[in-house]
């Protein structure tokens, strides 16, 4: 069962940044906290994405680094990060639309690794009517516009090479896809976790038709996005990435702690329910060639789309190595 809360949404989030492009600068010295400990500010929110965030801070993962960090709670990633690219926070993770969108605008940000990866994430919910895509021809599918949803829906009607105009696209609010294709106003949603389990819950005959790794749907990676403080800092950053790397281990060795952190903070109160949608995530930090490639993919969309004014270089803005330090 699960209570309404807010969800983690992807859009645009910035308007008017200052450029950088520049790379790292390890000279620039981090603002030092209590006891001459470098102190930083973690932006997070309250879903399952953030939750390696979280233990990192109150685990004491970024102390034993010699971080002196505070939480920051966001109701999503997106505002997260408009508080790391305003130079409220120093530290958040969020998904690749709005990172590319960052990018088009400037943001004085840096992609230094990942920290989640899901390919059963995000979902493409569907009535009893659908069983194949062409099924989805007269019928109604709703998702947010301008983001990851809508991205997702291009790629899947250009895989199966469906006639877009022959599909009824319902532009619709995170928060109000599971209401409306609970009333049955519409045959299909595109949505997250634990969104997706709710939606197929709420509508008798309702399933999960397709998922993250099918038909050309990428996966959701949680991108680890740091502001100037760690940017300009390589050892600063390379902490950073080895406290998220033992809270990692950690989140893997203590499930039972994680699931009843989970259910405080996103509003599930089944076990059962928590533990199916967490066995979706991969929670190992990385960053490898195939997750940059998504941003840049993300990023082109945005641009033909007309979403974005400029071309975005992925490669000009992420820090590749410093994961391969620790």
């Amino acid at each position: 069962m699960f209570v309404r809360r807010g969800r983690f949404a992807v859009a645009l989030v910035v308007a008017a940044l200052t450029l950088t492009a520049c790379g790292s600068d390890s000279s620039s010295p981090a603002t030092e906290g209590a006891g001459g400990k470098q102190a930083l500010t973690v932006a997070t929110q309250p879903d399952f994405f953030g939750i390696p965030l979280y233990f990192a801070v109150q685990k004491g993962f970024l102390a034993k680094q010699g971080i002196e960090a505070k939480l920051q709670e966001f109701p999503t990633g997106v505002e997260g990060t408009e508080a790391v690219v305003t130079g409220q926070a120093d530290l958040t993770s969020v998904a690749g639309y709005p990172v590319a969108s960052l990018a088009a605008k400037g943001a004085k940000v840096k992609i230094i690794g990942h920290n989640a990866t899901s390919y059963g994430w995000w979902g493409i919910v569907v009535d009893s009517s659908i069983a194949t895509p062409q099924d989805l021809y007269g019928k109604t599918i709703a998702l947010q516009s301008n983001s990851t949803a809508s991205y997702w829906f291009d790629r899947f009607v250009a895989f199966h090479k469906l006639d877009k105009s022959k599909i009824k696209v319902k532009d619709a609010k995170y928060a109000q896809l599971v209401p409306t294709f609970a009333k049955g106003d519409v045959n299909a949603i595109i949505h997250f976790e634990p969104n997706v389990t709710k939606a197929i819950s709420a509508r008798p005959g309702a399933r999960l038709g397709w998922a993250g790794g099918d038909d050309d749907l990428l996966p959701f990676i949680g991108y680890v996005v740091a502001g100037p403080k760690i940017f300009e800092n390589q050892e600063v950053g390379v902490k950073v990435l080895r406290a998220l790397r033992e809270t990692s281990a950690y989140m893997k060795s203590n499930q039972g702690e994680v699931i009843e952190f989970i259910k405080s903070k996103t509003g599930i109160t089944d076990d059962a329910e928590a533990k199916k949608i967490l066995a979706k995530i991969d929670f190992s930090l990385a960053f490898d060639p195939a997750s940059v490639d998504q941003i840049q993919q993300v990023a082109d969309y945005q641009l033909e789309m007309g979403n974005i004014k400029n071309k975005v270089d992925a490669k000009s803005y992420v820090i590749t190595d410093w994961v391969n330090a620790i």
